[in-house]
């Protein structure tokens, strides 16, 4: 019996060809699990799609699709993968031991696109990441609930930040493979910048994914 889903959600503001390649990618990679995709545009055939419409690209909007398919899953566990992440087949198959956790996938780099003519561009190390973590299901419900409680359904650019969705998490529960989670910064996600790990050097290639400007360029460009 199957005990993880996959969810998928994204506000659907990416380049198109971008986040055609990244999907191309996931169902590559993600074994036969179940798929649950939450997007504002349809996705038909993306596993069970959920289109919810057109609504601002904003952190309250990404947990309002993150609740709906909480809602939809059954499985104890969630696995996420969000429209500008590439993920290696290990980060599917992991199983976290027990519930009532956050397990946090510790090999996440980050390549920025925020110039497009830039030619040699670099990974940069994140360690931990939000977008390549396994989560209870029921655990998360619940944050999101007490988080967007109180507010409407769908939010505006020009609403209050919600409070934190925080989950308290702790190192020990982690997993990790040589293989990287890569996540992109353009302008056009919620933030354009992200915290890095600044005690390990940029690199041009990484495992699987090979130089990074190569990389960039069949994802952007094919």
């Amino acid at each position: 019996m199957n005990d993880i889903t996959v969810l998928y959600y994204s506000a659907s503001v990416e380049n198109p060809t971008f986040e055609r390649h990244v999907r191309e990618k996931l169902l590559e990679n993600i074994g036969g699990l179940p798929l649950v995709s939450v997007t504002q545009d349809p996705l038909p055939g993306f596993g069970k799609n959920i289109c919810v419409g057109k609504h601002d690209s904003c952190y309250a909007n990404e947990f309002r699709q993150i609740e709906i398919g909480l809602k939809e899953i059954t499985t104890p566990y969630v696995l996420t993968a969000e429209a500008d992440c590439l993920y290696p087949p290990e980060y599917f198959q992991f199983r976290p031991p027990e519930k009532g956790h956050v397990y946090r996938y510790d090999n996440v780099w980050v390549q920025y696109y925020l110039d497009e003519k830039k030619r040699n561009p670099l990974y940069y190390f994140k360690k931990f990441s939000d977008c390549a973590q396994a989560v209870d299901r029921e655990l998360w419900l619940e944050t999101i609930r007490n988080g967007l409680s109180g507010r409407k359904e769908w939010s505006t650019q020009d609403d209050s930040t919600p409070k934190s969705f925080a989950i308290r998490t702790d190192s020990n529960y982690s997993w990790t493979s040589e293989n990287p989670v890569v996540t992109f910064k353009t302008t056009l996600g919620v933030r354009r910048y992200t915290q890095l790990n600044r005690t390990v050097p940029p690199q041009s290639t990484l495992p699987l994914w090979g130089q990074a400007r190569v990389l960039r360029e069949k994802l952007f460009n094919n």
